[in-house]
């Protein structure tokens, strides 16, 4: 069953869900999660406390805005809200294949609007 959750930014809040995928529902029963993520185009992504391991479940690089992917390998946690560099038109692409394990809505123009480097919080709603 998918997880209602936000995610605060300095003073923006997103909120939305995370999938019942295996990743979606490890994270969902260790909420609340801090990420420390940086930017690339129009994404943040980075690493998470606690960490997490790797998930089985399909992959795609292929994203849309508001999604939430996550990279076993890596550790990363992404939030996808427009174009990254490995976009081939405005469609957001990850550099790798992420697991999908979650999806969230807000104000993208001032996420847009935030430094490179910021602090996240994702807690249960």
């Amino acid at each position: 069953m998918p997880r209602a959750i936000a995610i605060k930014i300095g003073k923006i809040e997103l909120t939305g869900e995370l999938s019942d995928s295996a990743a979606g529902s490890a994270m969902a029963e260790a909420l609340p999660i801090e990420c420390q993520w940086s930017r690339w185009g129009d994404e943040y992504y980075g690493t998470t406390k606690p960490a997490f391991g790797e998930y089985p479940g399909p992959t795609t690089d292929l994203m849309e805005v508001g999604d939430l992917g996550y990279h076993g390998p890596n550790g990363w946690f992404c939030l996808f809200f427009g174009p990254t560099p490995a976009s081939r038109a405005k469609e957001p692409r990850a550099a790798v294949p992420l697991l999908k394990v979650g999806r969230v809505k807000g104000d993208w123009a001032a996420v847009k609007a935030l430094p490179d480097s910021v602090k996240a919080t994702v807690r249960a709603l």
